[in-house]
């Protein structure tokens, strides 16, 4: 793990897990005695034989060695949250952003960018966003998912947490034209919340292009060092992919 951070970090923003497609985003700090246990019993038998207590202990394991390392090399750590992509494989005991706490105590330095508002427990978000000065929200594919509930999401964050703590767009697709559509929509669901607030009274017009211009683009390029980063990679002659 260390030499793939060494080798890739110069040129990396962030890390990204996408484990709450496997396992419970819930998370413990294991003992090494442990996993040594359940390590060797992944070497010596097919994968599949494994129980899922070992599982979760390798898993929990390598996510906290993972953590450990991207906070070294100063990269922010990515988390999926909330609904899956597909159908008929979901199960939300497993993707609730409140399962992460243990997590976000233990390890207080990490940045944490929690992804997709943790839909559909929005609220959780919110108050971990309130609460952990290591946690940024990310709204990638939360727009695709549920406009309507994204937007409330948004005006609960404005009057509950800090500005520089959300991301208000991500498209999260593979496809150049789904990312420029989903763009498109995130400028009109972002401009439909935050009319709302003018219209309220508030914010003042002024305000709300201040939010707009910090969620969609100024809280990016300060959290994820983008300036630093260019002139790391424009200046490194080593392997990057």
């Amino acid at each position: 793990m260390e030499a793939i951070f060494e080798k890739y970090s110069r040129c990396a923003i962030a890390v990204k897990t996408q484990h709450a497609y496997n396992r419970t985003l819930s998370w413990s700090e294991r003992d090494r005695a442990d996993v040594e246990i359940a390590l060797n019993k992944a070497l010596t038998h097919p994968a599949e034989s494994l129980s899922v207590e070992d599982r979760l202990c390798l898993g929990d394991w390598c996510l906290a060695r993972g953590v450990e390392i991207a906070t070294k090399q100063d990269l922010p750590f990515k988390i999926h949250t909330g609904y899956y992509a597909g159908t008929s494989s979901m199960r939300n005991n497993r993707i609730k952003p409140s399962n992460l706490c243990d997590l976000l105590v233990k390890y207080p330095k990490a940045r944490f960018v929690l992804m997709h508002i943790g839909y559909p427990y929005n609220d959780e978000m919110v108050s971990l966003a309130k609460h952990f000065p290591n946690v940024t929200v990310d709204l990638c594919w939360a727009w695709e998912i549920d406009p309507y509930s994204t937007k409330d999401f948004l005006r609960r964050m404005l009057h509950a947490a800090p500005v520089n703590r959300l991301f208000a767009f991500g498209g999260d697709t593979r496809h150049p034209t789904c990312a420029y559509a989903y763009s498109i929509q995130a400028r009109i669901w972002l401009n439909r919340t935050l009319n709302e607030e003018v219209r309220e009274g508030y914010l003042t017009e002024k305000q709300a292009i201040q939010v707009a211009q910090a969620w969609m683009c100024g809280n990016q390029r300060e959290y994820f060092r983008l300036g630093q980063k260019r002139k790391g990679i424009a200046s490194w002659t080593g392997e990057c992919l």
